[in-house]
């Protein structure tokens, strides 16, 4: 007669007892109807402002509104680039964010160096000075600034913008957190190679530090490219103006080119836009290490 085998059960686990617990459908209905609103909200005014940027001006002022340009037109842009103060604006607008960008991701990454891997007396002195710095708020500095600018005889000139954008706290205060996480083992190795420190840095160090300098690159590039309030107190010819600057003329006491002023705000938008979307991976890489390391 067969003998009939049991095979052992196995022992229910407390992961096989208790399944995953589903969110409610509602909750789902709510975060879903949450993501559509900041969506809308985020990247309607854009494509609001470039589809208006076709308009004419009589259109751009119909009510109510309408999404579609009734007729499409391209003067608009054909008269903001054939101005010549319009072209050299964006000049303008490019080397002092260029300028400003390549310094600050510079001294900003020998600053985060020299705080976040040596020791040296006053180390955490000057860290906490650079963290109040950047409590300081924009305005009260703008004087001081100019102060500073005028006395070294650079009013209105490309350094005026670029100088005091050279070395921002914020952007050091990223490449500290980022350096601080990056192991001992590496500047060790490279000791007893006998790498210098210098060469340590720019060999060994920089390319470990990829995201951070992609977010101080954004970062640096976005509020130069986008400043209208040092520019406006440092400059002071119109053939000098930057971009943010010179789209405040397409306003006037009395009238205000709205056909115009939405055809040159593109410029101003979409640089900063085709910037993210290339190193955004970096960037976020980078803004997120930055508040978690260290």
């Amino acid at each position: 007669m067969a003998q009939l085998t049991s095979r052992p059960a196995r022992p229910i686990t407390g992961e096989q007892a208790k399944p995953e617990r589903q969110p409610a459908l509602w909750v789902k209905v709510v975060v879903y109807a949450f993501l559509a609103i900041f969506t809308i909200t985020s990247i309607g005014p854009l494509i609001f402002t470039f589809v208006s940027s076709f308009k004419t001006m009589e259109d751009v002022l119909a009510f109510p509104p309408t999404l579609i340009p009734h007729p499409f037109v391209w003067s608009n842009y054909q008269l903001i680039l054939g101005n010549p103060l319009f072209l050299r604006w964006l000049l303008n607008s490019l080397v002092y964010a260029a300028g400003a960008t390549l310094l600050n991701m510079l001294f900003s990454a020998m600053a985060g160096y020299a705080l976040g891997r040596m020791n040296f007396p006053g180390k955490s002195l000057i860290f906490t000075i650079t963290l109040a710095v950047m409590m300081i708020p924009t305005a009260i500095t703008l004087i001081p600034k100019f102060m500073v600018v005028n006395s070294l005889h650079l009013v209105n000139t490309y350094w005026a913008l670029i100088l005091p954008a050279m070395a921002q706290p914020f952007s050091v205060f990223i490449m500290i957190q980022f350096m601080r996480a990056l192991p001992k083992e590496l500047e060790e190795s490279a000791s007893i190679d006998g790498a210098s420190r210098w060469r340590t840095f720019y060999q060994i160090i920089l390319p470990q530090v990829k995201p951070a300098l992609t977010a101080v690159i954004i970062l640096t590039f976005q509020n130069s490219w986008n400043d209208f309030q040092w520019p406006l107190v440092a400059l002071g010819t119109q053939n000098m103006y930057t971009l943010p600057l010179g789209l405040f003329f397409f306003k006037s006491t009395y009238y205000t080119e709205y056909n115009l002023l939405l055809a040159g705000s593109m410029f101003n938008t979409i640089p900063i836009l085709i910037l993210f979307f290339i190193f955004q991976r970096y960037f976020i890489e980078g803004a997120v290490a930055s508040g978690v390391k260290g």
